[in-house]
């Protein structure tokens, strides 16, 4: 038992502590992975199984006016941080690498920059856990899905370890994509919180066929590095966007086609009726 606890010590202070980038360690919920694996945790044993029980004999909380301005903060935090990446990655940067872009482990501007895109999108991560809670808060279970939870979960994780490890460089596209798909979502959502029907906002489909597009260019995005060789990132970290991607990719694509496929029928038989 002893050994163990050594051997998981040594392991917290070599990675988290000795091979960590230290220009983020004194940034706010970034000094030690615990306080975020906490936060997971209570995140999933609220959503699955506290919350469900708390409001089993409650009427749903009235938190319409908080979702609305949720939804606002949401999207111009979104906006803010992808028109701010698109000026680093298209007009700051002499040479950006869509095939291999290296981290600049520098205090430079450029550098510093990056440290500071990824901890802005670990924070939008974070609060965007807030979505679950809501559903759990006005009685829509059913919105609580294995790929909703799953995605969430994952995000906070991994975009904090990628601040830690990997700030910038080639997972860059990552933030772009992601930031852009989730302004569009949020103002979906802020859309429907103003009464607005599902089926009167016809490109809700499209949407999800954004979400589709970018998790496949992001698997093409960090697996192509990985095939073509000789790229100065870390070879780890490009493995885990690249089956991230096919993984989330997959389950996405499973929620289009039972969601979407089965829409279309059903309109097709009403036509036909």
């Amino acid at each position: 038992m002893v050994t163990l606890l050594d051997s998981i010590t040594n392991y917290y202070n070599d990675y988290f502590i000795e091979r960590r980038d230290g220009r983020s360690a004194h940034l706010p919920l970034v000094g030690s992975p615990v306080l975020i694996v906490g936060i997971v945790f209570a995140y999933l044993y609220f959503v699955l199984r506290y919350g469900p029980r708390h409001m089993v004999n409650r009427k749903p909380y009235n938190v319409l006016k908080m979702i609305k301005v949720y939804n606002l903060f949401q999207m111009a935090a979104n906006v803010t941080l992808f028109l701010r990446i698109c000026y680093n990655v298209f007009l700051l940067y002499e040479h950006f690498s869509f095939r291999c872009q290296p981290i600049d482990y520098s205090k430079s501007r450029v550098g510093m920059d990056e440290v500071y895109f990824s901890y802005a999108y670990f924070l939008l991560k974070l609060a965007d856990l807030a979505d679950t809670v809501f559903f759990v808060l006005r009685k829509k279970q059913s919105h609580v899905s294995f790929l909703h939870v799953y995605h969430h979960s994952f995000m906070v994780l991994t975009t904090y370890c990628a601040l830690v490890f990997v700030p910038g460089g080639h997972v860059l596209l990552l933030g772009l994509w992601n930031t852009l798909v989730h302004a569009i979502m949020y103002f979906y959502y802020f859309l429907t919180s103003l009464g607005a029907h599902n089926n009167s906002i016809w490109w809700k489909k499209y949407l999800t066929r954004l979400q589709l597009m970018q998790f496949l260019h992001l698997a093409f995005h960090f697996g192509r590095p990985l095939f073509d060789g000789n790229c100065n990132f870390p070879t780890f970290w490009l493995w885990y966007g690249f089956l991230q991607a096919i993984i989330v990719l997959g389950l996405f694509l499973d929620f289009y086609i039972k969601t979407y496929k089965y829409q279309d029928k059903n309109e097709l038989a009403q036509k036909k009726a």
